[in-house]
């Protein structure tokens, strides 16, 4: 194989390897599967192609036509000749479905399911990637180039994903990427001559030579610190990251475009709350401890179109310094002025901050910021909310369904509201909202109707699974089906007011839910909620929610709609109850003060349920703590009991000998020492057990132990140094008198006297140690301590040895050198 082939197979494996990042864009992993598929095609085509020696410029064309097979293959229109071969119409669809994928970005959030416009477009972004990694690596002999192609495809899940992509994927990407360079810079120095050492040794081929190994190990130290880099507080300037786009804001939603920067807030909305687990976002605490704060709200879509509502352009705001107008109320109206705290995390990178309903005031906010009085949004070009912490002063009105009944009518010239009375053309909308408003004579009382219309008793449902869609097809089948979230309750519920020519808009924000811990409550991605404002001459922009408010964590009632959350929670609606954070709680945490009325069974929050769980939850802590105090007293405990479990093996052994020779004892054998023949096997093992146990003792009772020491050496200095007498030295002198038989005579020696040698030499030791050593004796062990000290060093190194070899295997199996070493080289 030549080197232009060894070249080809790993620049497809590393542009393969640099598109593993879009793991992070999709749910299943199918589009990973077909750009292998079509990847590989490439590859083998250009191997098949270069091996009969073509022009340059073959490959890379025969490339491009298998890339147009295989997607062919994979995204039929069923319009291709004998099946297969690509016709006008095959084009035609891929740009249909291109076109699907383009509209399909600014509608939903990451991560997308396999929606065949997504995949299409993925699947054809790894080829042509793969085609260029190609065509500069092989073709022009430029392998850093490629790193251009590799870093763009990379950069698409870092700017549009909610979440931070993962470090494994670049770093496989990275690892491929210096695999190519270091491929092609092997080559180009065989080409140019031998390996060499730098002191004129020649290299042999499967030894690593220092330049390469130091090129290695320079490769591995730049992966690392891109991976760890990141990672490290001040290792970039504020903002950098901000910039790009980061958390829930799928690479921020700005203020400047119609959609948004990168998904719609209906997209933003669906893709958080279908998410597999809870985030913090917001936490707010009230300064002024306001009883019944309304919803924490960040931005208003007002341009309705068949397609559903969108975002205007904000213009004309001012920067927040030079103060917020105050809301256009009529005299008559009373108000209450509260206060509140609030911190932004890092899960929440958009470009409008969370603000309570009528805000007169913000501190802690710079001047890149602005207030918009038509939207009451703040918004900003410049910077994301991720990590803001601020103060808003807001104002709550009293405002009575009497006072919205004798309010003025509305006038469709009202700058206030512009652009908010368009509707477009729907028979099921204009057919529905004819039957709820007829007989209404009041706009308030229009509202109210078409209000209470989205109701439980209706038949209408919460559920997060029903896609993000709020066009007019959308609308026509939740208002036949009555399924959806909040999104589609709010897009809904204002398109049936523009019906009926009331001003509406839907607002965006966060419900009252999450957790309390005194005056602050803690928002997750589970809280982000959509409500209708409704326009009313002298009263301005007042909110309503129309989504049933046993789905909502938190539903809040006005003083215009006063029994809005007073709907029972259906035990039997099984969506409802499993919604992540939806259903109200009975616990105290999950239900603050001020939100009982959702829970009316359940009076001050404790009832027997309540209690019986408090019960069990303490029985479960305190059993959770008896078991780990036994568990952590088992293991203070456990030198203990392995030492004297040995001690009693060993003494058990050495006490099971019998005289089975009926002979006399040899020449020079202690008395009470017998001949041992029938075993000679089972006697020297008990003389070493023996043995043993007294060496153990020794260290258990800090007498030195030389392990090169003979037995008799050792006694020798027991009885001169550590002065020990009468039976203590009898049994010394008897236990190294056994040992030394048992590991040089041709007869080993043993007697039923053994163990309780071992008995008078460790009373001896422990009458002349102190204290402490009697008690680390017998609770730790030195020489269990000791054993498992040489153990664990021992297992370590052979681990570490393993390890090394097995390294070593891997890098010659793998070694680049290997691909592109030529026979002779030999």
């Amino acid at each position: 194989m030549n080197q232009r082939k060894h070249l080809t197979l790993i620049a497809a494996g590393s542009a393969y390897l640099s598109a593993l990042p879009l793991f992070n864009v999709f749910e299943e992993i199918t589009w990973a599967v077909r750009a292998f598929l079509v990847v590989a095609a490439m590859c083998g085509v250009a191997l098949l192609v270069r091996s009969l020696r073509a022009p340059t410029w073959a490959p890379s064309a025969a490339m491009a036509v298998a890339a147009l097979f295989g997607l062919t293959w994979l995204y039929p229109s069923s319009r291709e000749y004998i099946g297969i071969i690509p016709s006008p119409d095959t084009l035609k669809h891929f740009g249909q479905l291109l076109s699907t994928a383009s509209t399909e970005m600014s509608e939903f959030a990451t991560p997308v399911g396999d929606r065949p416009g997504f995949l299409f477009l993925a699947t054809l972004g790894v080829a042509v990637v793969a085609l260029v990694v190609d065509l500069f690596a092989v073709v022009l002999r430029r392998p850093a180039l490629a790193g251009l192609p590799m870093l763009a495809i990379y950069s698409v899940p870092v700017t549009v994903t909610a979440e931070s992509t993962s470090w494994l994927p670049f770093a496989l990407g990275a690892v491929g990427f210096l695999w190519l360079l270091v491929t092609d810079n092997v080559d180009r120095v065989r080409r140019f001559g031998r390996r060499f050492t730098g002191d004129g040794r020649d290299v042999d081929l499967w030894e690593p030579s220092p330049l390469a190994a130091a090129g290695q190990r320079l490769g591995a130290v730049g992966v690392i610190a891109a991976v760890l880099l990141p990672l490290v507080p001040f290792a970039m300037p504020a903002g950098v990251i901000d910039s790009i786009g980061a958390g829930a804001g799928g690479g921020g939603i700005g203020p400047g475009g119609k959609n948004g920067k990168q998904v719609s807030m209906f997209a933003l909305l669906s893709g958080q709350l279908n998410r597999d687990k809870s985030f913090d976002m917001v936490k707010v605490t009230n300064v002024s401890n306001d009883p019944n704060p309304y919803y924490l709200r960040f931005n208003v879509l007002e341009e309705l179109t068949s397609k559903g509502f969108n975002a205007k352009p904000i213009t004309g705001g001012k920067s927040v310094s030079a103060g917020l107008a105050a809301p256009g109320w009529n005299g008559s109206v009373k108000t209450t002025t509260h206060k509140a705290s609030i911190e932004v995390t890092n899960e929440l990178a958009i470009y409008f901050l969370p603000i309570y309903t009528w805000p007169t005031k913000l501190e802690k906010i710079d001047n890149n910021w602005s207030f918009d009085p038509n939207t009451a949004v703040v918004y900003s070009s410049k910077q994301t909310t991720a990590k803001k912490k601020y103060t808003v002063e807001y104002t709550r009105p009293e405002i009575s369904p009497d006072d919205l009944r004798k309010a003025a009518p509305i006038k469709e010239n009202d700058p206030a509201v512009h652009g908010t009375l368009t509707v477009p053309a729907n028979n099921t909308v204009k057919d529905k909202v004819a039957e709820l408003t007829k007989g209404k004579t009041t706009e308030y009382d229009k509202v109210k109707a078409i209000y209470e219309y989205f109701s439980q008793a209706n038949g209408f449902v919460y559920d997060t699974s029903t896609g993000s869609d709020t066009s007019g097809s959308a609308i026509a089948d939740f208002l036949k089906n009555k399924r959806g979230y909040c999104a589609q309750y709010a897009a809904a519920f204002g398109w049936l007011l523009r019906e009926a020519k009331i001003p509406s808009r839907v607002a965006f924000g966060f419900a009252r839910g999450g957790t309390r811990q005194g005056q602050t409550m803690t928002l997750t991605n589970f809280n982000l909620h959509a409500w209708t404002e409704v326009y009313f001459p002298g009263y301005g922009w007042l909110p309503f929610d129309a989504t049933p408010p046993q789905a909502i964590g938190g539903s809040v009632s006005t003083s215009y709609l006063p029994n809005a959350a007073s709907e029972q929670i259906d035990p039997a609606d099984e969506n409802l109850r499993n919604r992540p954070g939806g259903a109200p709680s009975s616990s105290a945490e999950a239900a603050p003060a001020g939100d009982s009325g959702n829970n009316p069974g359940n009076v001050g929050g404790v009832g027997p349920e309540t209690q019986d769980a408090t019960l069990i939850s303490v029985l479960a802590v305190g059993g959770a703590w008896l078991l780990g105090s036994l568990l952590v007293v088992a293991l203070l405990l456990s030198p203990a009991l392995v030492r004297n479990r040995t001690r009693r093996t060993r003494l058990t052994a050495a006490a099971a000998a019998k005289d089975v020779s009926g002979g006399p004892p040899p020449e020079g054998a202690p008395p009470g020492v017998m001949v041992l023949l029938a075993d000679d096997g089972e006697a020297r093992s008990q003389a070493h057990h023996a043995w043993d146990e007294l060496v153990d003792t020794m260290v258990d009772y800090n007498v030195s132990v030389d392990d090169a020491e003979t037995p008799r050496a050792t006694v020798t200095r027991l009885v001169t140094k550590e002065r020990l007498r009468d039976k203590a030295e009898q049994g010394v002198r008897l236990l190294s008198t056994v040992e030394e038989h048992a590991r040089y005579a041709r007869t080993p020696l043993t007697g039923g006297q053994l163990r309780s040698a071992v008995d008078d030499v460790r009373t001896a030791f422990a009458a002349r140690a102190t204290r402490k050593t009697r008690i680390l004796a017998v609770l730790l062990p030195p020489s269990v301590l000791r054993r498992w000290r040489a153990t664990t060093t021992q297992r370590s190194s052979n681990a570490t040895l393993a390890v090394g070899q097995a390294w070593d295997k891997l890098m010659r199996a793998i070694s680049v050198r290997r691909f592109v070493a030529r026979r002779a080289d030999r």
